[in-house]
């Protein structure tokens, strides 16, 4: 039922803003989070500009191959994301729009040797800049921090397990990709 409410929460977001100048990015991530160590994976990302300053977003990452997973199936973090951003132009003259925002999100955790951990809402805070390569394009490079926090899990035989301390997916990230504008 979660999963759904942050679906639809995000494709409303998201046609709302849709009639605004938008685009479309696919990216590629690098997580370096507390427990399960640096992940590397991919993600896509609806940007739209609500003003010249304002703008907000909805992305999905998958993360994997974290250094400190010794798991035989490996271990996956997918985070549903949406945020508000503030745009700061440099100019007509210089293609360079610096940007920084946050907002929150779902992290799905698909089962992983036998035990499914939890999946929970997580919030993150993002800074980035973004390089025009004209009118249908951008380059764009982030830094994003996300705050993510697992404190249960089930096994197979539907036990129940809770961990003395809470499994930290929390940890700076960057992004790195192309935008087209449309």
């Amino acid at each position: 039922m979660k999963k759904l409410l942050v679906m639809l929460i995000a494709i409303g977001l998201g046609t709302a803003a849709a009639s605004a100048g938008s685009g479309l990015g696919v990216f590629g991530t690098y997580l370096d989070s507390k427990d399960p160590g640096p992940g590397f994976g991919g993600g896509v990302k609806f940007k739209a500009d609500l003003s010249d300053y304002f703008g907000m977003e909805v992305r999905a990452s998958c993360i994997t191959q974290f250094d400190e997973d010794d798991s035989d199936d490996g271990l996956y973090l997918i985070p549903l994301e949406a945020g508000l951003l503030f745009n700061l132009p440099l100019g007509e003259d210089v293609p360079i729009t610096l940007y920084g925002g946050g907002g929150g999100g779902y992290a799905i955790i698909p089962e992983c040797d036998d035990i499914d951990l939890d999946d929970e809402f997580c919030f993150y805070g993002v800074a980035g800049a973004e390089f025009g390569l004209g009118d249908a394009a951008s380059l764009f490079v982030e830094a994003q921090y996300r705050v993510l926090e697992v404190d249960g899990a089930e096994t197979d035989d539907e036990d129940e397990i809770e961990f003395d301390e809470e499994v930290e997916f929390s940890g700076l990230g960057i992004n790195a990709g192309l935008l087209f504008r449309f």
